[in-house]
């Protein structure tokens, strides 16, 4: 901040504010009742076994899976410390010893583009986690790009905590929410299927008030199935990693699009200052003007309130004397402090010099009184931020808006 921010526009002010470096990929929060298959497809997504999985409730913590240049793990603490975001999520007690982020250096999909959040499978019963589960995936969600639910057709999908929490985050979060029914090969012949289908469905729809057509994609791992399973039970996964790059695709012209709108109002922050800077040195040099002026004016009435005095003092006449003076000289000397006190004319000396001098004490307050403006440092800061917004950041933006459409025009011609 500089002497002008708090001047600045309010609008501007606030989009300066808000202003944040983008995410470098996209934040797929992963939710569900127990044993729904997080892990596993995180695991097949990755390509690399990075999630345990069992039927016993292994995820009890909270795991952030994201792409490195070396695989390792962070615990909590280096977690929130790496991630300002999840800032709130560390003050909900418990949530930092069973917050983890492994870091793996897979390239498989789209991996590379992809944040990954898995969180503990939701049950019913007397099972107590270590924190407000509940409130860390509303926290979550507020951070995340798309939150995929996931229901195990094996009986447990209907819990009462898994549905209520799915009911709560649709309140704010609908349009990112989508609805994966997994080990969809493990639902039984086709009647089993169109039926757990069907029940799960009706169930969403009267918890869940979408802004669209509420659709429940089927899923399995191929992997996992055999080749006849394959033929007869329909697979949305390859349509969910379609989902997850055609996201992906968004969010870049997401970030362009913020990108291009920060940019235009740093330029008109920059500008906004840089003008205010120019009328505030004008001002300020009108101010060093006046006071040269009125110290000028201000000696002269002094002098001649004191002339005056001395003479009065004397109990002399003080315009008589002037007068005489006049005659004697010749030719005639004009005195500068006669020639003042008879502008006066019929008014006594003294008023008008005392009014003569509150007027420039006046004028002394209102007109010689500096205002704030921006030093030659943080001039020469803001000339350089908008040269780097003209010469470095939107010629990136361009190109990159550029082979973006390339990419595009060639996939739509392959």
């Amino acid at each position: 901040e500089d002497a002008f921010t708090k001047g600045l526009p309010k609008d501007l002010l606030e989009r300066a504010k808000s202003m944040r470096p983008p995410r470098d990929r996209i934040t797929c929060l992963l939710i569900g009742n127990h044993s729904a298959g997080k892990s596993s497809f995180t695991n097949w997504y990755v390509g690399e076994q990075i999630q345990k999985e069992s039927v016993a409730i292994e995820t009890a913590g909270i795991t952030i899976i994201r792409k490195g240049s070396k695989k390792t793990t962070w615990k909590g603490s280096m977690t929130l410390e790496t991630f300002p975001h999840l800032e709130a999520l560390g003050k909900i007690p418990g949530v930092a010893d069973f917050l983890v982020t492994e870091i793996s250096t897979s390239e498989e999909k789209n991996f590379p583009l992809v944040e990954f959040i898995d969180t503990p499978g939701l049950t019913d019963g007397t099972l107590k986690y270590p924190f407000d589960v509940d409130q860390v995936i509303y926290e979550l969600a507020e951070h995340a790009t798309m939150i995929m639910v996931f229901l195990d057709p094996i009986g447990k999908a209907l819990v009462s905590r898994c549905m209520n929490v799915v009911e709560k985050m649709a309140e704010n979060h609908s349009a990112k929410m989508s609805y994966y029914l997994t080990k969809f090969d493990t639902a039984g012949d086709e009647v089993d299927r169109t039926n757990v289908v069907s029940q799960i469905v009706q169930e969403l729809q009267g918890r869940v008030k979408a802004t669209h057509a509420l659709k429940l994609h089927t899923m399995y791992l191929p992997e996992r199935a055999s080749e006849e399973v394959k033929k007869t039970v329909p697979n949305k996964i390859e349509e969910l990693c379609r989902n997850i790059r055609l996201e992906i695709d968004s969010r870049v012209q997401d970030v362009l699009d913020s990108l291009s709108k920060d940019c235009q109002a740093l330029t008109k922050i920059v500008d906004e200052k840089v003008e205010r800077n120019i009328k505030c040195k004008s001002h300020n040099t009108m101010a060093t003007v006046w006071k040269v002026v009125l110290s000028l004016v201000f000696a002269m009435i002094l002098s001649e309130l004191a002339v005056w005095g001395l003479l009065n003092h004397a109990d002399s006449d003080v315009l008589g004397l002037c007068e005489a003076q006049e005659v004697q000289d010749k030719p005639p000397n004009k005195n500068a402090h006669c020639s003042i006190l008879k502008l006066a004319g019929g008014v006594p000396v003294a008023v008008g010099l005392l009014v003569a001098l509150i007027v420039c004490i006046v004028l002394w307050i209102t007109k010689t009184k500096n205002v704030e403006q921006l030093s030659g440092s943080e001039m020469a800061r803001l000339k350089s931020i908008k040269e780097e917004i003209h010469k470095s950041i939107a010629k990136k933006h361009k190109d990159l808006k550029k082979r973006l459409k390339d990419d595009a025009l060639e996939d739509h011609l392959a």
